[in-house]
């Protein structure tokens, strides 16, 4: 392979890695405008959130929901752009994960905490204020509140009857990273959640207030939190990540809206399937979900969706030039790529991002091909027998084919792996990634034979 054969190797790798859209103007032409497609028109996420924001002036609180790797991050960074292109919105975005381990459950008074601390933090990096949000930083400010209420956790407060910078600090540090000062924080808090809950509404008030007081009174504020789609806890936790966060978008929904401020959260999609009637807490806008995008139609045939295919060719056309990669005349093996990947941004990327890290010289042989869907596809196995009955009757059927309640988790896990994808036409329906769904029913046929023999 020539040096100039490296480098577009190269620059096609870094254009197919999993990072979001800036909308910077440099990024710009890799995103692809799917929602002005005709196809696809009605399902646009941004448009829907901007509306329910736009039309309901002072306050409002909504959630954003999809599969790993459907675009959140992505679409939140265009809602933010569509917003400030209105003018009168000032828009900070927090990433939750800066400041809370997603591996651990989460608690309404950590969240409040970092949700406060954040806004500071992201008015600031916006440009929107300069100097403390609010006279003092939050961090400092609720040092100051656990000695008013008497809460002792040594770690920060020690020495704090005058809070200084140190103290607030190690208190960030310490909320994301020491799993046992935050389950600390989270007993310690749990008999003051009361006031805690009304510093953090004083705190934020007084942010949207600075801000309105620097651009105008009819300044709108909206935040936007992203990554709370990765709580979802380890092998040993997972449950318990899952109901914490079910607990607190659901238990505690009204806490987590504040006065003059617009609000989008972004949730697990397993958070839908655990929470029925989730959006009936967060009026008018409720839950957005970014389905997957549909390459096949519905039904037992799954013909291909042609609009679909046209979509993620031009996705992959403007991050490299997949003809030199694969040869001129290998649109075919685009669509099997699109077909392979259900309509899953991350995954189509990802075959791609497979077969240019294998790629010794150009195009690429079949083998290479070959040899990446392979590798992408393994990284779904092994399924266990339970699991692949299931995910049988769920590519049979369109539906979740869930029996009882007691397996509303692993029915989370399904969507969490992208095992199961959801899609949209019409109404929501679903089907096993493609990558697997060949195997889990040769298994699931297998499994039941098996069984059958065995009570025979």
């Amino acid at each position: 392979m020539t040096s100039e054969e490296q480098e577009f190797i190269r620059r096609f790798f870094r254009a197919v890695s999993d990072r979001p859209i800036e909308f910077d103007g440099l990024d710009d032409r890799r995103y692809v405008k799917i929602y002005e497609e005709p196809a696809f028109e009605d399902h646009d996420p941004v448009k829907l959130l901007a509306s329910s924001i736009t039309l309901l002036p002072g306050q409002s609180v909504q959630l954003l929901s999809g599969f790993r790797g459907s675009g959140k991050s992505t679409e939140l960074r265009r809602l933010r752009r569509k917003l400030d292109g209105l003018g009168m919105y000032k828009v900070a975005l927090l990433d939750i994960e800066d400041y809370l381990s997603p591996s651990q459950p989460i608690d309404v008074s950590d969240f409040l905490v970092a949700v406060a601390g954040g806004i500071g933090d992201a008015l600031l990096d916006a440009g929107h204020l300069n100097g403390d949000p609010a006279q003092e930083g939050y961090w400092t400010r609720l040092v100051n509140f656990l000695v008013r209420t008497n809460i002792q956790l040594t770690e920060v407060t020690a020495g704090a009857n005058t809070p200084d910078k140190l103290a607030s600090a190690n208190f960030k540090v310490s909320l994301k990273s020491d799993p046992s000062f935050r389950q600390k924080l989270q007993e310690r808090m749990a008999g003051h959640l009361g006031a805690l809950v009304r510093d953090v509404g004083t705190y934020v008030e007084e942010c949207v207030k600075k801000v309105k007081a620097k651009y105008g009174p009819d300044t709108e504020v909206v935040l936007l939190v992203d990554s709370m789609e990765h709580f979802r806890g380890a092998l040993t936790n997972a449950t318990a990540v899952q109901d914490s966060v079910v607990n607190l978008f659901a238990k505690h929904s009204d806490k987590l809206h504040f006065n003059y401020l617009h609000v989008v959260y972004t949730v697990p999609p397993y958070l839908k399937v655990l929470q029925q009637n989730l959006g009936s807490f967060y009026q008018p806008g409720g839950v957005q979900m970014i389905p997957t995008v549909k390459v096949r139609h519905k039904g037992g045939e799954r013909a291909p969706f042609q609009p679909a295919l046209d979509l993620l060719e031009k996705l992959i056309s403007e991050r490299g030039d997949w003809k030199r990669l694969l040869g001129a005349d290998a649109r075919e093996t685009v669509n099997e790529l699109s077909l392979l990947s259900g309509g899953h941004l991350r995954d189509f990327l990802r075959l791609f991002a497979e077969i240019i890290r294998r790629a010794e010289r150009l195009p690429v042989p079949r083998r290479v091909v070959d040899a990446a869907i392979q590798q992408i596809r393994s990284e779904f196995l092994p399924i266990p027998d339970d699991d692949a009955i299931w995910l049988d009757r769920i590519a049979s059927s369109h539906t979740t084919a869930l029996r009882n309640n007691d397996r509303l988790h692993d029915l989370a896990r399904y969507f969490d792996s992208h095992l199961a994808l959801s899609y949209r036409n019409g109404e929501d329906w679903y089907d096993v990634h493609p990558l697997v769904r060949e195997v889990a029913q040769q298994q699931a046929t297998a499994a039941r034979e098996r069984w059958s023999e065995k009570k025979e």
